[in-house]
């Protein structure tokens, strides 16, 4: 947070004596003993709270202490660790997933195609969601929120750190704390857009009020003719700020629009670069994130499932979590290099 200036470092200090008044800074009992928090109530996770409330300390701490809540009620903490992979790759399916690759700025790039976001997906989304709440056990099935929040975790825990410690970036003094989201709406239809407004406004909720700022634009690419009628019928479903962040593009301007972001090699086939992307795919890293980790064993990729980071000694080591056949795993899968 060294980067600062001083009415911003002022506010954030403020916000975090805040919280350490109330409490919320204090290590999550469900983490093991080696698990860091980044992601979760260190200085980086305060700031994108000040960030979405103007930077005023008594109004993040309030929409912290929500979310704080939230994670308790739904045990998301815990979670993490007994999900089943199967449930989290359901929900990479369902939600933007990172696709490996990263930005200009550094930033990881998500995507989600919604032309698998019909009615058969919609279907098994309101399953989930009107499932109990589930007891973080292995054999626990999650509900809709829970698996949301674990699956979002996931970029706050795991992939916003490993963009963070990337030096091959245009100012690696600075946390990566955002992401930018592609949409592919080529498919997307009015009826289609109904029948997606409950999901749109629980999820626009859920990451609104935990996940606040992790957005920096969302580039919605091929919309349709009849994209501005759809748009009035899901707008009021859709968080305020977020909805601000939409970027519409038809067709013709996709390409010179993302190209000024991205490079070639990273922008997706559908939209007229190199990078082949699957809805519900497992991150392809770009070659900087595949240089900076020793890996362990031969396969250099990230597994299926949750990711969390560790730290043993001066190392900081990806581990992958979550449960496969209701066995908790703890697999090493790479250590980071250290920077210089």
């Amino acid at each position: 947070m060294h980067s600062l200036e001083a009415d911003p470092a002022a506010a954030l200090a403020s916000f975090s004596q805040l919280c350490t008044e109330q409490g919320l800074l204090k290590r999550p009992s469900e983490l093991g003993e080696s698990d860091v928090v980044d992601g979760i109530n260190d200085d980086t996770a305060l700031l994108r709270f000040l960030q979405a409330r103007a930077m005023k300390p008594h109004d993040a701490l309030k929409q912290f202490q929500e979310a704080t809540a939230f994670h308790a009620e739904k045990s998301v903490h815990a979670f993490y660790s007994v999900i089943s992979v199967d449930d989290y790759e359901d929900s990479r399916r369902l939600y933007p997933h990172w696709t490996g690759r990263r930005d200009k700025q550094g930033q990881p790039i998500t995507m989600i195609d919604l032309a698998h976001i019909k009615s058969e997906a919609m279907t098994r989304w309101r399953e989930t969601r009107n499932l109990p709440c589930g007891d973080a056990s292995a054999t626990s099935s999650p509900d809709m929120a829970q698996r949301a929040c674990v699956f979002q975790d996931g970029l706050t825990r795991f992939i916003l750190p490993l963009c963070t410690a990337m030096t091959d970036r245009p100012d690696s003094s600075l946390p990566v704390t955002k992401t930018t989201c592609l949409v592919d709406a080529s498919a997307l239809s009015l009826k289609q857009a109904w029948d997606m407004r409950d999901y749109a406004q629980e999820v626009s909720w859920i990451l609104s009020t935990c996940y606040p700022e992790t957005i920096s634009r969302i580039i919605v690419c091929n919309a349709p003719p009849s994209f501005a009628m759809i748009w009035n019928v899901v707008k009021g479903f859709v968080d305020p700020r977020t909805a601000e962040k939409l970027v519409i593009l038809k067709s013709a301007q996709v390409y010179s629009t993302l190209e000024k972001c991205m490079d070639h090699i990273n922008i997706p086939k559908q939209f007229g670069g190199e990078f082949v992307f699957q809805n519900g795919m497992l991150p392809d890293l770009d070659e900087g994130i595949r240089q900076t980790l020793f890996w362990v064993g031969s396969k250099n990729c990230l597994p299926p499932g949750p990711l969390k980071w560790v730290q043993d000694g001066e190392n900081r080591k990806a581990i992958a979590t979550g449960t496969v056949g209701g066995i908790e795993r703890a697999e090493e899968i790479a250590v980071l290099k250290k920077s210089g």
